[in-house]
């Protein structure tokens, strides 16, 4: 009777080994998806906002159009924030509609 209970238990582990090992590379593989997804969009939200301000400052409002100094800035600033808010909302419907459409599922 031990010597059964050693050939299930030892049958049970090696087969359970590669279902784990499975399992966790899954695991590490959804976690980078999710940094890379982390990693873009906060790099969206800390980049556009600055290039689109100095894009409008230096190419599109002193380039074509003659305005004050005090209203390049203005209109560059607002243009800036308009940026950050696309950039922001895309972040958030990402995050609301799933994106890619993965669901974690529950291992019990």
């Amino acid at each position: 009777m031990t010597n059964k209970n050693k050939k299930t238990s030892a049958g049970t582990g090696g087969a359970a080994a590669p279902s784990k090992q499975a399992r966790q590379q899954s695991e590490d593989s959804q976690d980078y998806s999710s940094f890379k997804t982390v990693l873009f969009y906060c790099m969206l939200i800390v980049f556009l906002p600055v290039i689109t301000f100095f894009l409008l400052k230096a190419v599109v409002l002193d380039g074509f159009f003659e305005m004050s100094e005090l209203k390049v800035n203005i209109f560059s600033a607002v243009g800036a924030v308009v940026a950050l808010h696309i950039a922001l909302g895309l972040y958030i419907y990402r995050a609301y509609f799933g994106g890619s459409g993965s669901k974690a599922s529950k291992v019990d």
